[in-house]
């Protein structure tokens, strides 16, 4: 999740206190390692990457004596490159960074090396050490990034979704008097959608109009969505289809294997999350077709929204801007409304025809160690590892973004544990493949190009004809 507009983010420094690390917290002792050919590492534009190549891929090479080429594109264009690199087999490139939706799908056609199996090769000596390296993540993150029981990436930047709200409109004793006489019910983060809708319509006002007391010199809006024709306005219409209790698809099992899937993208429930999401809009911050995330973070961090709902918590640093940027005005971070965020995260994965894989696994333990981590979330990221998140958990103050943003983003991924099996997001080896069209989909409903039932019927079938094409199991009979 990123764009070249990266001014908002460069390098915002967290102050944490000096308390103990952790016992496993401790500098990564790169090995000499006999192949010096350079190696590539392929990430998505935007605040990770142009970290990693000042800091940490400098130090890599300092170390290593190992030359690191980064290249960096936006999301769409990543994926279509390393897919087509993978497929050409001519090692272009060595490091891979991928969503957590496309893991099983290049894990399945053997484009990715399973971690144990590098370490095995790489630190023979080390296997004790194996789960604590492996585990040390969100749980149902892992099972999202693993394949048959392997992991084949490491995450290191977590995306998982919560509510960003101004707190200080939440607690404001006129605007909570207000909403109490309204709607009957107190005023707070909402935890279902049906309140989401509600908050949404009380805050949107005109210029003119009074909020907390004063008079606005410009319209408010209840809510900031990514509505744009970019991927991330899937992962909005999915995180309310999920609330609802819907699924695009979901599989069958047999004897606690896949026997197959079951397209559920123009159910009822789908239907009713395509008519939510237009209802919504009504009360969103205006917006264009490359409006996506950090758009609807500076929507938030300007003072023109009550909530960016469904916001990515690795943005914490931009959307917490609002405290500076806005008078009077105090970042909130809760979970989504509906409790079903969309879950995942970038990670980094060795390729199977690297040129050099002994430089390439060394770059991926260095780039997810403890103390990279750290200092990824010191200069405002949003780690992966556990020990990080619980160091960061315990030092930082309890009213910071950072650490609203950690407990939500652990909230989320409790609220997922256990379930992944059961949707087809998160289980098909066709993810890849699939989530592009759900992206063209909610952006035509979005845009009301043709009615929702129209469009989900079709994404219905698109789903099935790439299922069955791309996917170890076939869509099942009805």
């Amino acid at each position: 999740m990123s764009k070249t507009l990266i001014i908002f983010y460069l390098f915002i420094t967290v102050s944490v206190s000096a308390k103990p690390m952790p016992e496993q917290a401790h500098s990564i002792v790169l090995p000499k390692i006999s192949n010096q050919n350079p190696i590539t590492l392929v990430a998505e534009q935007g605040f990770w990457t142009d970290y990693l190549k000042q800091q940490l891929i400098h130090q890599f090479t300092l170390e290593t004596g190992v030359t690191v080429h980064v290249e960096s594109m936006s999301l769409g264009k990543m994926q279509q490159a390393e897919t087509a690199a993978m497929q050409n087999g001519n090692g272009q490139y060595d490091v891979l960074t991928l969503e957590a939706g496309w893991a099983k799908e290049w894990a399945a056609n053997g484009y990715t090396v399973p971690i144990k199996e590098l370490i095995t090769r790489y630190e023979p000596n080390t296997e004790k050490q194996t789960d604590n390296f492996i585990n040390n993540y969100y749980p149902a993150l892992l099972d999202i990034l693993s394949y048959q029981g392997q992991l084949h990436s490491v995450p290191y930047n977590s995306y998982v979704m919560g509510n960003h709200y101004r707190k200080d409109l939440f607690e404001n004793k006129q605007e909570s008097q207000a909403f109490l006489k309204q709607y009957t019910y107190p005023l707070s983060p909402p935890q279902r959608l049906d309140q989401l809708l509600d908050i949404a319509a009380f805050f949107t006002r005109k210029k003119g109009d009074k909020l907390a007391g004063k008079i606005l010199r410009a319209d408010f809006y209840g809510v900031a969505l990514m509505s744009g024709n970019r991927p991330h306005i899937n992962d909005e219409l999915s995180s309310i289809l999920w609330g609802l209790g819907g699924k695009w698809f979901e599989p069958e099992y047999e004897n606690d294997e896949i026997k197959g899937f079951h397209s559920q993208a123009d159910s009822d429930i789908a239907t009713s999350a395509a008519k939510y999401y237009i209802n919504l809009m009504q009360y969103a911050y205006p917006s264009n077709a490359n409006f996506a995330y950090l758009e609807a973070a500076t929507a938030l961090n300007e003072g023109h929204v009550a909530m960016w709902p469904f916001a990515y918590n690795n943005l914490w640093s931009v959307s917490g801007q609002v405290n500076e940027k806005t008078p009077g005005a105090e970042l909130g971070i809760s979970t989504v409304a509906g409790e079903k965020p969309y879950h995942g995260a970038y990670s980094f994965a060795v390729s199977y025809d690297s040129k050099n894989p002994e430089a390439a696994y060394w770059l991926l333990k260095y780039l997810s160690s403890f103390d990279s981590q750290l200092a990824y979330a010191n200069a405002g990221g949003n780690p992966c590892r556990l020990d990080v998140i619980n160091y960061l958990s315990t030092n930082l103050p309890k009213q910071s973004a950072q650490y609203q943003a950690l407990q939500s983003s652990l909230q989320g991924d409790k609220n997922w544990q256990g379930l992944n099996h059961l949707y087809g997001h998160f289980s098909s080896t066709a993810m890849g493949t699939i989530y592009p069209e759900l992206m063209k989909a909610a952006y035509k409903i979005a845009t009301q190009s043709q009615p929702s039932e129209i469009i989900l019927k079709q994404l219905n079938k698109t789903i099935s004809i790439y299922q069955n094409l791309y996917g170890e199991k076939a869509m099942l009979a009805e």
